[in-house]
């Protein structure tokens, strides 16, 4: 595998805690034959469904980061929260296993699909230690149940990765997702976009892609989709986490620029009735993608922010050249997972009514 390009470019922060799970760089692609319909000159996708073969999809690149520091902090278990049908929950479960941690997990309920079903099913090949709640609003309760019940066992503390692995140090894979794209820009691969659009769930993803822009000096704004609640998704949330990740990096000896909400460009119009809730924009995005650019899109994260992209281009005034959607959908594919899949053993008895 190549340097990654934050290593490369900042030599001082290869003494991070990281662990090689990606296959980076990620490619580019030109979606011609959609650009054309849509009347813009050239329409990209870095994909980013393609970062590993176990799981792909945006959560390898925080994992790499985020799995290493528990590593090297002693821990044999960690712990997360998501949605039944969480895309992190299960990249983290099948990664923590490569790399010998215990995983652990509090889960939600969300509208039930086949592709939660077969979340699950993969899932359930880690033998996850798992908790379902009733709702996502009794997860905060939950949470510090949960840590409670661990200090009163004496249990050993395992090691904590927030929802989406939007850390301080997950949202450092992104950072250098952003390094990794200039040099693709720089290499020729592609032009410089007017625009980058992603999915915007717990931000992690976005608000590395933010820092690591200004760090190399791309002029082209970064446009989130917000796909969650507007108290997980807002430019507040995502500038924090960017400046966390900063510190990181300012303790390397990095020269940081600060970001600020301002500089945070998330757009509320995809969301529809929830999250989890398919919507007739993303389900003709999802067709549209599927039809003209070979790209399998979800209902829940990047269906919506394929469909952010085509309405920016609908509702544009001036004419546009080059876009860039960054596609953070697993492209693995699940089924030798699904195969030997055991639900009676892998799961506990909670979710069987799922499946």
């Amino acid at each position: 595998m190549a340097e990654l390009e934050l290593f490369r470019r900042y030599p001082k922060t290869r003494d991070l805690p990281h662990v090689s799970l990606a296959n980076l760089p990620t490619p580019v692609e030109s979606l011609d034959r959609l650009g054309e319909e849509l009347g813009i000159k050239g329409l990209w996708v870095k994909r980013d469904d393609k970062t590993a073969t176990l799981y792909g999809g945006n959560k390898v690149r925080k994992l790499e980061f985020i799995l290493a520091d528990a590593v090297e902090q002693g821990h044999k278990r960690v712990w997360t929260v998501g949605a039944v049908g969480s895309h992190h929950v299960l990249a983290t479960s099948l990664y923590a296993r490569k790399l010998g941690l215990e995983p652990h997990a509090l889960h939600f309920p969300q509208p039930l699909t086949e592709h939660v079903r077969e979340v699950l099913r993969a899932l359930s090949t880690t033998e996850p230690q798992l908790e379902l709640i009733g709702s996502k609003h009794a997860l905060p309760g939950a949470m510090i149940k949960s840590r409670v019940k661990e200090w009163l066992s004496r249990a050993e503390n395992p090691y904590y990765i927030p929802g989406g692995g939007s850390s301080p140090r997950g949202v450092l894979g992104y950072v250098n997702g952003a390094l990794e794209l200039a040099r693709q820009i720089d290499n020729g691969d592609l032009p410089l976009p007017d625009a980058i659009f992603v999915a915007a769930g717990t931000c992690g993803t976005l608000s590395g892609l933010a820092l690591g822009s200004r760090m190399a000096e791309l002029p082209c704004p970064i446009i989130g989709v917000r796909v969650v609640d507007k108290v997980l998704a807002n430019p507040l949330v995502a500038a924090s986490l960017a400046n966390r990740a900063g510190k990181i990096l300012a303790d390397c000896g990095v020269e940081v620029p600060h970001i600020g909400p301002t500089d945070i460009t998330i757009i509320d119009n995809q969301i529809g009735p929830g999250y989890g809730e398919a919507t007739a924009q993303g389900t003709r995005a999802l067709e549209r993608a599927q039809k003209l650019g070979g790209l399998e899109l979800d209902p829940t994260y990047t269906a919506k922010a394929f469909a952010g992209l085509l309405d920016f281009i609908e509702q544009s005034q001036k004419p546009l050249t080059n876009l860039l959607y960054w596609h953070t959908l697993s492209s693995a594919d699940l089924s030798p997972l699904i195969e030997e899949a055991d639900v009676m053993h892998g799961l506990p008895e909670a979710y069987r009514e799922f499946l």
